[in-house]
């Protein structure tokens, strides 16, 4: 599902999706920095990529997209850009992130501090990926190093 803003395309919207998810990101590795909050830490690597995601589809459409599905996000991605093919597999794994990490259930445990890196190590490459389609020759992706 799509929708325009009052009928008008998005135009520069996009940037505020990105500074969105680079908030989300920047709390996801502090989160995991501690490694006692790997639930909220992939949390926000799921909400850091789908913003992404959707600031990259304003870019392209012009349209604003509905919905928290990453892979469905990125397959919307793929019919612009086939080189979002890369993350199909790793998005569907961060799905689960949206609501299961965030309540009590039977059916979820927690992700160590290795799976959560992981997840960081994705993220980071989607987000920076995204920004090198959206801001071109303007990103400079040391700006978002672990050394921070």
């Amino acid at each position: 599902m799509s929708r325009n803003r009052h009928g008008r395309r998005d135009s520069r919207h996009y940037f505020e999706w990105m500074e969105y998810a680079s908030e989300d990101l920047d709390v996801a590795v502090r989160l995991a920095q501690d490694g006692i909050c790997n639930n909220a830490a992939g949390f926000h690597c799921q909400q850091t990529i789908e913003k992404a995601i959707k600031a990259y589809l304003i870019f392209v459409s012009g349209q604003t997209v509905d919905g928290h599905n990453l892979s469905w996000l990125v397959r919307k991605a793929c019919k612009f850009n086939s080189s979002f093919n890369r993350f199909i597999s790793e998005t569907a794994m961060l799905n689960r992130y949206y609501v299961e990490c965030r309540y009590p259930s039977d059916n979820w445990e927690t992700p160590d501090r290795a799976a959560i890196e992981h997840h960081l190590r994705v993220t980071k490459d989607l987000y920076e990926y995204v920004c090198s389609l959206i801001y071109d020759d303007d990103y400079d992706s040391d700006d978002f190093d672990d050394d921070d």
